[in-house]
């Protein structure tokens, strides 16, 4: 299993000169993958360069600050307030909205995990615990994660032929002990959206909470549908869903980390506070897990969705998507590769006539290192408003591994894993 590998250095005895960090920083930045081929695959979702360098120079002049004091910094807390306010308003949320600032989409599914779980306790006696949240087999492994640490057990269900969430099985898994369930918009390996509104409905009719995944979808989907793409409703128009998570640095582009967590109504967001003060400096009150974040990925939120408004992020989706069917077309273009046509800018594709174990092999040896799913097997790259020239790289690159592979050229196997 991968992990944080430790190595036996000793804290340093005197301290090196700026130069010469900087010339280590170089040699050590050689050994890293070229961050041209990896806006193919590590989704850094950097936008335009124009986007990028606001964000950098927005960072940059709030590096230093501490999310955690915005509220008793005039500046920063509208800068936040708007943020949140923009947020619940992209999602269809009504005046009664709310929203939190996290770190990251890990970070907002264990808060909306966590207020569920209080809301049930002040809300649904009935329910026995130890408390479960049912989710597709596809979700991300996040809600395992949220649901150890809080003490909850988390079932995963078959999904249907399609991929997508089987809402007949999902409801046949509730227990008395069901206080949740989950569907994403779209799932991080394959890029579907799940049926929502069938689970939205599901969950309120048996009187449960609902929350959407939203955070590869949730600065992206609203753009998408702008565009004329067809979907399946999936935000706060549902009637039924109490929470959703949106990562800000993802199709936000914004500087990581940066995600939301949103809730219907202030009454559900109320479950997620966890209020501190018997102690001896007051009240302590954080908009998530963490304490201390940096503020300089706010600002860069707020610059972004600023200057960009709703038109600018159409634009940079319509740029996206045709980034993606240049990106389809020529993947297709191979033989024996197939794309899994979707709602998001992923790419899944696969082979089933090449070992895609192979194919995995040959991606890493020509120097990406590339995210996608196991069973079944598709290598996902992502399109974003990138040069061209990357997507023809990847292509002249994908051709001559599948010519490898079919060849008997390329024998390794590899497999890559998603996490340190």
């Amino acid at each position: 299993m991968a992990g944080i590998t430790f190595a036996t250095t000793p804290f340093p005895t005197g301290g090196c000169s700026r130069e010469e960090i900087e010339r280590r920083l170089d040699e050590l930045a050689k050994g890293d993958l070229d961050v041209g081929r990896q806006r193919m695959f590590t989704h850094m979702h950097r936008g335009s360069d124009e986007v990028f360098d606001l964000c950098k120079s927005t960072f940059n002049r709030y590096f230093h600050d501490n999310a955690f004091c915005a509220p008793y910094q005039p500046g920063q807390r509208q800068m936040q307030d708007e943020v949140l306010s923009m947020t619940v308003d992209l999602l269809n949320g009504s005046p009664e909205g709310r929203a939190n600032l996290t770190t990251g989409g890990s970070e907002s599914i264990l808060c909306a995990v966590h207020a569920a779980r209080e809301w049930a306790k002040a809300t649904r006696p009935d329910i026995e615990p130890p408390y479960e949240v049912i989710v597709p087999w596809t979700v991300h492994p996040a809600f395992d994660k949220a649901a150890h640490y809080l003490g909850l057990e988390c079932t995963r269900v078959p999904v249907a032929a399609d991929y997508r969430a089987d809402p007949a099985a999902m409801e046949a898994a509730i227990t008395p002990r069901t206080l949740m369930l989950v569907g994403s918009a779209p799932c991080w390996g394959l890029g579907l959206v799940d049926p929502i509104p069938e689970l939205a409905a599901i969950a309120q009719a048996r009187g449960l909470w609902m929350h959407t995944d939203a955070c590869v979808g949730g600065y992206l989907l609203p753009f998408m549908e702008r565009l004329g793409v067809a979907m399946p409703a999936w935000d706060f128009r549902v009637p039924g869903v109490c929470s959703i998570s949106a990562d800000l640095h993802k199709h936000g582009y914004v500087p990581k980390p940066c995600s939301t967590v949103s809730f219907r109504s202030e009454e559900l967001q109320h479950h997620h506070w966890v209020p501190v003060d018997d102690w001896q400096s007051g009240l302590y009150l954080t908009q998530g897990v963490a304490g201390s974040r940096p503020f300089g990925s706010t600002a860069a939120a707020w610059a972004i969705m600023t200057h960009l408004g709703i038109e600018g992020y159409i634009e940079a989706t319509r740029a996206s998507l045709a980034i993606q069917k240049r990106l389809t077309e020529g993947i297709e273009s191979i033989a024996d590769f197939k794309v899994l046509r979707n709602q998001c800018l992923l790419t899944p594709f696969r082979s089933e006539a090449l070992d895609m174990n192979k194919v995995f092999a040959g991606v890493i040896e020509k120097g990406y290192f590339p995210f996608g799913t196991f069973n079944p097997a598709y290598l996902h790259p992502a399109a974003e408003p990138f040069p061209e020239e990357v997507v023809d790289t990847f292509l002249a690159d994908l051709a001559d591994i599948a010519d490898g592979v079919r060849s008997g050229r390329i024998t390794e196997e590899a497999f890559a894993t998603y996490g340190s």
